[in-house]
């Protein structure tokens, strides 16, 4: 996992896996490193003439994100670590565990983007016990 208090030096700025990493499980490196990019233009274009500042606005606006994608990985991360734990479980409590998984996705949130899945680990959990799910 790679992690950096000092984002910058000089005239140079880490964006996406140089700034820091993630657990592959999540899948976002591209996207983020994008969304960075996007980020620092804007912060470029905001404080044209203070670069210094610009990186500062580049810091505060991708900062709170970069904490998150860092809790969601390492979550994520911590899943994998138990693996042999969840091949144990039948497919619907499996699928259920690993959509799960990062904690970005309770179960109100899968219902909403997965109404088909959610109903059928509900009735899943309604006919199994407590130690199933």
């Amino acid at each position: 996992m790679v992690r950096t208090e000092r984002w910058s030096s000089g005239n140079v700025i880490l964006i996406g896996d140089a700034l820091r990493t993630a657990h592959f499980s999540i899948g976002s490196g591209t996207r983020k490193a994008l969304e960075d990019a996007v980020a620092l233009a804007a912060a470029l274009a905001a404080e044209p003439a203070d670069l210094a500042a610009a990186f500062a606005r580049f810091r505060a606006a991708r900062g709170p994100t970069l904490k998150r994608l860092v809790d969601i990985s390492m979550t994520s991360a911590a899943w994998y670590e138990r693996m042999r734990e969840h091949m144990r479980l039948d497919p619907v409590p499996f699928t259920y565990s690993f959509v799960t998984r990062a904690g970005h996705i309770d179960l109100e949130r899968l219902r909403k983007r997965d109404p088909e899945f959610a109903a059928e680990y509900d009735a899943y959990a309604r006919h199994s016990t407590t130690s199933d799910r």
